[in-house]
This record gives structure tokens, sequence and C-alpha cells, in this order.
């Protein structure tokens, strides 16, 4: 067995093609033994590695070059064609293989980012579909994990969608809670969207809430989508971007 070692399967390929000084009439057979892995952030980093066999070149056979044109020969509008229902289920199944891969692979990173902050969490997943994952981080320190105004756990938030669509799976909604956060928070926006609206109607004044990330802008904006008196825009560049809540006329 001869391994050679790259940061890709490509660069290891180059690397054995050099310094096995392969002749015209030869060639290699490879044997990926480890597919490489950037790692996010740099973590969980790792080099390709493959197994290297020379063998000398054949010449194509007919049958061979027959199912070549064969396949050059498919028709291509039959990739065109609408998929049928059993397509559809096995791209859906194959889609929420991949999120439960990448998912664990995400428990992992998240565990591994704490601990580096000095915080133990042990993440658990409560919800898991082809778009939507939730995750629960159990921990003795849910300040600690909150945050101020919930700053660090929306980053981690956002930087968790983030790994999922590194890793493939993409379209992903990833939403992070602990000790029922997100629903105390969710009372709490209410509470300051029905306030603001009552010193926009006293004053005929527009009010500029305090930033908060996409979810919450979104609360605010379905719950005043129907009153007569006021209406709401989001105003501003994330991460600073804010809701607006103005005079309806």
């Amino acid at each position: 067995m001869t391994i050679f070692v790259g940061t890709t399967i490509e660069e290891a390929r180059e690397k054995a093609s050099t310094q096995l000084k392969l002749t015209a009439g030869q060639t290699i057979d490879v044997k990926v033994i480890q597919q490489p892995r950037h790692g996010f952030l740099g973590i969980g980093r790792r080099e390709a590695k493959i197994d290297v066999v020379v063998k000398d070149k054949e010449s194509p056979s007919a049958s061979t070059k027959e199912e070549s044109k064969e396949i050059d020969e498919v028709p291509s509008n039959i990739k065109d064609r609408e998929l049928d229902p059993a397509e559809i289920k096995r791209r859906q199944q194959a889609n929420l293989k991949k999120v439960r891969e990448t998912s664990a692979q995400l428990v992992d990173y998240l565990v591994t980012v704490f601990k580096e902050l000095g915080i133990t969490v042990k993440p658990k997943i409560t919800e898991l579909e082809a778009h939507e994952l939730k995750i629960d981080l159990e921990t003795a320190e849910n300040g600690r994990v909150i945050g101020k105004h919930g700053r660090r756990i929306n980053a981690m938030e956002q930087l968790s969608n983030t790994f999922m669509d590194y890793h493939g799976a993409a379209k992903v909604n990833v939403v992070l809670d602990t000790s029922n956060y997100r629903e105390r928070r969710r009372e709490t926006i209410h509470h300051l969207a029905q306030k603001a609206v009552t010193e926009v109607v006293a004053s005929g004044k527009a009010v500029f809430m305090d930033p908060m990330p996409a979810r919450e802008r979104k609360q605010i904006h379905q719950e005043l989508e129907s009153n007569d008196h006021v209406k709401t825009y989001s105003h501003g560049r994330e991460p600073y971007r804010s809701v607006v809540i103005a005079p309806k006329d």
C-alpha cells in the first residue's frame, strides 16, 4: 500500500504522479482512504489520504466505446422532465439524512465552542425536519449561554445556520434555545411592541425599537400588520437592523 497525503484529493493525486515518475504508458489507480475536511473556523480540519497502485494503460474496448456513445446520446430533454413522486420522496429522504448527519456534527461543534468560552453545555436536538432544526442547550449557566440581551445565543444561532449551510445542509433554519428562553423572549417582544404602539398613537411620532434578530422583527411585523393605527418597517443593516413603528396616516 502506497499512501499519499494532500489538502485535497487532487493534490494528493498530483503528488503521487510526481513521486512515482509515471511513464507515458502508465496510469494510477486511486483509492480514497480519507476524505479531506476543511473544518469550520479551523476546528475539525483533516487532510486527504489516498492509496495508489500503478497500472499500465489499456486501450478502450469496442464495448466501452459503445457504452460511452450510448450515454452521450441520451436525449437532453430527459433531465427536463418533471420528477415523479417516487423521485421527490427519495430526494426528501436524502435531504433529511443529510440534515441528520450534519446536525450531529453541529452538536459536537457547539460543545467545543462553548467549552472554549468556559461554558459546559449539553445540546439536545428537540426537533429535526428537512428545513427545521431545534436544539436545546442544557446547561447550569443559562445566563452566560444567553448573554446580554440574548446576543450570545443569537450569535451562536447565526453561526449554527452558517455551519449547516457550509456542510451541505442548505436552507435549514436552526433555532437554539435554553431554559425556555425563546418563549419568554417572544412574550417580552409582544409587550414591547404593544407599549410602542401606545406611544406612537399618543405622540403621533414613530418609535425606533432596539436592534433585534430577524425572527423577532418578523414577530412584530406579523403582530401589527392588521393594526389600524400603525405601520411597521425595518431600518438599518445587520446586526443593527431594527423595527420602526410609525403612524399609519
